[in-house]
Parts: structure tokens; sequence; C-alpha cells
């Protein structure tokens, strides 16, 4: 029963956008000064298709690509249903190797999708190829510099490489934080604009909404975020979750 609850409720935060991570990439997103209306925007790992309906109601042309076809056989239907299927295309592909032609979108955002593939700099390369010059490239990936240690401890008390094997099909998560993080986009050449972190106090869904303090974890939260923010300070990389905004030189 708890299973079923967990899932119901996960669907509706993913379509929705209500996960953190998203909020996070909105806001990276709105700090540019850049019209997305009209362009070309690619979501690698999207799931059910939220950000990408989001995306194409403001106007984009937006193009989802997951390896879950059962996912977007719902994204398609979520879009039709939304009135923009005309400026959504949905596309089952491995991130490794994505059939797109070098440099064909303005916009590739990946949000956390890294920590699930098997070699997460191949599948970053990718996202920097199919990146036009002068593109933005905006990736959210969990961070274990944050409370989120405590969540991965238990995970692997567990026995982690068998959860992960049945969640997410892969043999183990990849594990990152801010300093593994700049280096990927460093590699790359990529001139970062803006990085940031949310989340400061996770916890696990289902321990958050069992507890009835999902609520108040939030607002105290985004108040943390906004305190460190305002001020520059180096905690605010600490969040639970790391985006980075870029763009391609």
């Amino acid at each position: 029963m708890l299973g079923e609850y967990y899932l119901n409720d996960l669907v509706k935060r993913k379509l929705f956008l209500a996960d953190p991570w998203y909020q996070l990439i909105f806001r990276m997103l709105n700090s540019i000064d850049h019209d997305f209306r009209g362009g070309k925007i690619l979501e690698v790992g999207c799931g059910l298709g939220g950000f990408c309906i989001k995306m194409a109601k403001e106007g984009a042309n937006v193009i989802g690509l997951d390896v879950s076809s059962n996912a977007l056989r719902k994204a398609k239907n979520l879009a039709r249903g939304s009135q923009v299927k005309s400026r959504v295309d949905f596309v089952v592909g491995d991130a490794h190797f994505l059939p797109f032609k070098n440099q064909f979108n303005e916009v590739v955002v990946c949000s956390e999708t890294l920590e699930h593939v098997s070699n997460y700099e191949k599948v970053f390369g990718e996202l920097v190829r199919v990146l036009n010059k002068a593109g933005y490239l905006c990736v959210t990936v969990p961070n274990i510099l944050s409370t989120l240690f405590f969540e991965e401890v238990v995970l692997l008390m567990k026995g982690q490489p068998h959860y992960v094997r049945k969640t997410a099909n892969v043999e183990e998560e990849h594990i990152f934080h801010i300093f593994k993080v700049k280096r990927l986009f460093q590699r790359e050449d990529l001139e970062i604009i803006r990085i940031q972190s949310t989340d400061f106090l996770h916890l696990p869904p289902t321990i958050r909404k069992i507890s009835k303090i999902d609520y108040y974890l939030r607002v105290l939260s985004d108040r943390i975020e906004s305190f460190l923010e305002a001020r520059r300070s180096v905690l605010r990389l600490f969040g639970a979750n790391i985006g980075v905004l870029a763009k391609k030189r």
C-alpha cells in the first residue's frame, strides 16, 4: 500500500514539476536574457515530459528523450491533452548515443539523469555535441556533500547495488559533488554562467509525507537557499541538488 502511494505521489511530482531540481532549472534559465519562443530545446531523461510540455506552452519547440518507452507513451498523451502536440516530440533513445546532429539544439537540459547512466562522461559529451555554439546547457545532479549523505548511507546499508538495479537498471548510481561537477564542465571548455544548489533540508519523500512536515521543510529550505544565495556564501553549494548553467563557447 505504501509503495503504491509513493508511486502515485512521485508521478504527480514529476508532472507538476514539484521536485526542487526542476524549480532550480527554471530559476537558472530565467536568470539569462534569452527568448525561448521558437527555439529548439532538448531534454535528455525527460520521463513523463512535464518540463517539455511546460516549455512548449511557452512557445519553444521541444524534444524529450528517454530510455523508457512506457514513460514516453504517457508523455505523448499528456502533450496531446495539453494542446501542445505540434511543438513537442518525444523520442525513445539512449543518452550515450543521442540521435541528433552536431549543434542541433539551442538549449539542452539534463536533470537528475547523469547519476543513473553507465558512463556519465560519455553522456555529458553527447549533451555538449548536440548543443549549438553559444547555446545553453543546464544540468542538475544529486550532491553527496549535503543532507543527502545520510540517505545514501541508508541505501548502502540496504544494499544499494540491488536497489539501483531494480529501480534504475544500472549496477550502481554515480555519486556527485561540486568539485566533480565543475571538472566535468571545465573539461568540455564550457563557460559556466551560474552554479547553485537547492533542497538544503533533504529527506526522502516518503518520510516527508508520513511525518507531515513536507511543507515546513520546503519553506525553511527555500529561506536558507535565498539567504545563502544573497550573500554568495560558499554554503550555497551544499544543497541536495546541484544545478549548473553553462554556455558553449
